[in-house]
């Protein structure tokens, strides 16, 4: 199978951390449930006949990594700009996004990375506690279903509040980040080993800082293990 062989080659290089993202423009990636939109994008279409007969992808992954000795963490898109999605026809995303335009950032600043051409989907206003619960919720669900040795917080994006009140509004997404880190940290192993949480951010702790993500005070409280 090719995702077996996929970890192989990546376990032969000494990698001894994998990361699959699982989450993206409020879909979900690499596994399915009743209770999220899996994701309808073309290229993720083809793991539909794992799913329907009841495989996880995202298992069949973990298994391989687990053979070769490698922890495996999720990652989970807390925005995503992506247009592939409404060039293929399907949409800007899950029907959370679709269905609840007021819970989206409105406005974006000029420039062609927020533009994208009149194509960006739809990225989530993480003022509204409606949006943190959501994915809250789907990361909660992920960790139950399944034993991850923890998940990756990828803030790929520019944005997560409206423009000119991300500072000010920094404190919520750190809120979320320790509802993330409490529920992770209430679903550890049986063994006691702790669940890890790390985030993908801008380069520099200014850039963080004005798109309303505190970087320096989730890894002064603790509230992470490690940031890229």
């Amino acid at each position: 199978m090719l995702m077996r062989e996929w970890i192989d080659d990546v376990a032969s290089a000494g990698v001894d951390l994998f990361i699959q993202e699982v989450f993206t423009q409020g879909w979900t990636t690499y596994w399915r449930t009743e209770e999220f939109d899996f994701d309808a994008r073309l290229q993720h279409r083809r793991f539909l006949p794992m799913l329907d007969a009841g495989i996880q992808p995202i298992e069949v992954l973990m298994s391989q990594c687990r053979s070769h000795g490698m922890e495996v963490m999720a990652g989970f898109r807390m925005n995503d700009n992506h247009t592939d999605s409404v060039r293929q026809g399907v949409g800007d995303g899950a029907s959370f996004i679709v269905e609840n335009p007021h819970l989206r950032l409105k406005d974006p600043p000029a420039g062609e990375a927020f533009q994208r051409g009149g194509l960006a989907s739809h990225p989530l206003d993480y003022s509204f506690e409606e949006v943190r619960a959501f994915v809250l919720n789907v990361m909660t669900t992920f960790v139950k279903l399944f034993p991850v040795d923890g998940l990756e917080m990828c803030f790929r994006d520019n944005r997560y509040f409206p423009t000119g009140e991300a500072i000010e509004r920094r404190h919520l997404m750190t809120d979320l980040v320790k509802q993330i880190r409490m529920m992770l940290d209430s679903t550890s192993f049986a063994n006691g080993k702790r669940r890890l949480l790390s985030c993908r951010v801008p380069s520099t702790v200014e850039e963080c800082k004005n798109i309303g993500l505190d970087v320096g005070s989730w890894v002064k409280e603790g509230l992470v293990d490690y940031v890229s």
